[in-house]
């Protein structure tokens, strides 16, 4: 697959948020093992091997969070209002985005909570911000989006103040003339033990064949 080149000063960041404190789990999600290491950890590797900054937004149970992603080469930073919603928890990040990467050209939201996230679909959406940087990308999981979401660096002013718990889905809504759509199957959430075991049967399964 072609992979999209970026000069380090201007490359996109991506922005892993892993503030949230997994009420509906009803344990710390982000430190749940997937394929025998923490999910948040999983997701991290990830993002890390498409060659871009990376920023980690930790808030409930930060410091147990944080000490599964202290050897790696990506920067953390602790939302105190991380109770204000994923809107809040993302904000957070691009403020970071802003302070760190001043002249970072977008930035790639994905979730600590997507473990079946691959390469793959970071490399697809990297490569078509390098060549329509205009362009808000968003995934589509049987109908229904959400993150993985690019946004241009135009956007940046709006999502640092969001707050609450849609996130950026009104602003998705406005910019909606500019969107694009990637369909994913590996985007699911873990927001239940259910899912878990369902994400965990679908690896067996499929490192079986």
């Amino acid at each position: 697959m072609k992979t999209a080149s970026f000069n380090s000063l201007t490359s996109p960041v991506i922005v892993l948020l892993a503030a949230g404190e997994s009420r509906r789990y009803g344990d710390i999600k982000q430190l749940v093992e997937i394929d025998g290491q923490p999910m948040v950890r999983r997701v991290a590797h990830t993002a890390l091997d498409q060659g871009v900054p990376v920023i980690v937004v930790t808030g409930a149970n930060a410091e147990r969070v944080e000490a599964v992603l202290d050897d790696l080469p990506l920067q953390i930073i602790r939302h105190a209002g991380w109770q204000d919603g994923m809107g809040s928890s993302l904000a957070a990040g691009i403020r970071c985005a802003e302070a760190s990467f001043p002249q970072a050209s977008a930035a790639l939201l994905c979730l600590a909570d997507q473990p079946l996230l691959e390469a793959a679909l970071f490399q697809t959406m990297l490569l078509r911000h390098d060549e329509a940087p205009e362009r808000l990308l968003v995934t589509e999981h049987n109908g229904i989006s959400g993150p993985p979401v690019l946004f241009p660096r135009d956007c940046f002013a709006a999502l640092t103040v969001l707050s609450g718990a849609r996130g950026a889905h009104v602003l998705i809504q406005r910019e909606a003339a500019r969107v694009e759509r990637f369909a994913t199957t590996n985007s699911v959430d873990v927001d239940t033990p259910h899912d878990l075991q369902r994400i965990r049967d679908w690896l067996a399964t499929d490192s079986g064949r």
